[in-house]
């Protein structure tokens, strides 16, 4: 009996652990295998377009340095008399900062102005007001002799024929340096008048051999032998005519002069191919004058330029040479020279903004603009760099009167975009040159979608147009393993 009952036992027992292991069977293959068997979707990094700033800079060191500095000496030698200023002295534009002994200078010009005085005086003033009117007696007897001799007709046809001739040539000069129709018309009406003087000239000449002559030169006298009157033309020679026309000539440069003359001690201005003795002695005086006052005047240093000296070598009564002995710097406008890694090239460019802060000053920001970028790269204790100029614009900040060599460290703007939308620049994919595009999620599927791109940095791109704030787009894609 014990052996039966033993036996079922165990077949119990097997019955057990195959029941037990089919369900496990069950259970690996319905539950833990389908558990285990997750589908494998891709995952996205992404980011907002969010609104914020953009600000493209480069950043580099600076120097204050005059707007402009001058070195000033004097035009000639000499001994110093007097100093008017010291270095740091503000100056205006005329003031006088140092002189020379000018006592020997002095003592000629009145000297000088003694012999002019001499030449302006009322007794020769009154002697040119003579011989003016003199002279215009001289020029009117000797007009009325040549007249007689060539008869007064031909005289007066002679003078305008000159008169016409020039005023054809006046014409013509201006036709050619102004083509018109209407100066072309006046060439030709100069061109026909002098034509018709001409020929007016040629008309009289015939009257006066035919007829002056015969009625102002013929003579009668008796013959002695026969007692007979004899008439006869005694006309005027070719040199008796010549002799008359150069006394005419001689008497109209002799007004001439007598006029200029007159009309310099007026204090009149005369024509610079004036002549005359005279008139050249009374220039001479007055240029005289005009030396000295002038070698007086240089014996003043004088300031060309509002500014501050920054230098002044020579004492009293020092004898200086023409080699400078001052300085002026001129401050305004406020100006840096700046420097820049030579990687910075094409960030700093003129008219960008600037930002400068100086070491002596550092809770005040100054603005200022680009005015210069020299072309080439410059070496600047064994480094190459980039060099320019910085204007300050102070109407908003003021000036703290900072000194020459103030160091700053100065920031170039190169753009500046505040308070737009802005993705990661891996967002970005370039399409072709300068078009760009980004994936937005679209419920939970990335959308390709063109965007215009505006400023870029190290991080953010500006997105002018294409995407809204909040937008989630991609900025790289990582798949699970």
């Amino acid at each position: 009996m014990k052996k039966k009952k033993s036996s079922r036992i165990i077949w119990g027992i097997i019955v057990i652990l195959l029941l037990t292991a089919a369900g496990g069977y069950w259970y690996y293959q319905q539950i833990y295998l389908p558990a285990q068997q997750v589908e494998e979707t891709p995952s996205y990094q992404t980011a907002k377009a969010l609104r914020g700033n953009i600000i493209l800079l480069a950043s580099g060191t600076g120097n204050l340095i005059p707007a402009t500095d001058i070195e000033l000496s004097f035009e000639n030698g000499g001994i110093l008399s007097v100093v008017m200023v010291k270095v740091g002295s503000e100056v205006e534009v005329g003031e006088i900062l140092a002189q020379l002994d000018d006592i020997e200078l002095q003592e000629q010009l009145i000297q000088a102005t003694r012999d002019l005085r001499e030449l302006t005086s009322p007794v020769v003033f009154a002697e040119a007001e003579q011989n003016v009117a003199q002279t215009q007696i001289d020029l009117v007897e000797a007009e009325e002799a040549l007249e007689f001799l060539i008869s007064p007709s031909v005289y007066k046809y002679e003078k305008r024929l000159v008169e016409a001739e020039e005023a054809l040539k006046e014409a013509q000069e201006t036709a050619e340096s102004s083509p018109s129709e209407e100066n072309d018309q006046k060439v030709a009406e100069a061109a026909a008048l002098l034509e018709e003087t001409k020929t007016r000239l040629a008309a009289n000449l015939i009257y006066y051999e035919e007829t002056y002559l015969t009625d102002y030169f013929t003579y009668t006298y008796r013959d002695e032998d026969t007692r007979e009157l004899i008439e006869e033309i005694d006309a005027p020679t070719e040199a008796e005519i010549a002799l008359s026309r150069a006394r005419v000539a001689t008497a109209e440069a002799n007004l001439i002069e007598a006029q200029n003359l007159l009309a310099a001690l007026k204090g009149e201005e005369v024509t610079e191919d004036a002549t005359g003795s005279k008139l050249v002695q009374l220039e001479q005086a007055q240029l005289e004058i005009q030396n000295i006052q002038d070698a007086i005047e240089a014996t003043q240093l004088t300031a060309p330029l509002a500014g501050i000296v920054t230098t002044f070598n020579a004492q009293v009564p020092e004898t200086v040479t023409q080699n400078p002995i001052l300085t002026i710097a001129q401050l305004t406008p406020h100006t840096l020279e700046i420097f820049f890694d030579e990687s910075d090239w094409g960030k700093v460019q003129v008219g960008y903004e600037v930002e400068v802060i100086f070491d002596a000053l550092p809770e005040k920001t100054f603005l200022g603009q680009v005015t210069h970028i020299d072309p080439s790269l410059v070496n600047v204790q064994n480094t190459t760099v980039v060099y320019g100029l910085v204007e300050l614009d102070i109407s908003t900040t003021g000036w703290n009167n900072l000194p020459l060599n103030s160091a700053a460290v100065v920031d170039v703007i190169g753009g500046r975009a505040e308070g737009v939308i802005i993705v990661p620049v891996e967002a970005l994919r370039e399409i072709s040159d300068g078009e760009y595009a980004v994936f937005v999620l679209e419920n939970g599927e990335p959308r390709m979608r063109m965007v215009e791109v505006g400023l870029q940095d190290l991080l953010y791109a500006e997105i002018i147009s294409g995407l809204e704030v909040g937008d989630v787009v991609t900025t790289g894609q990582v798949e699970t393993k």
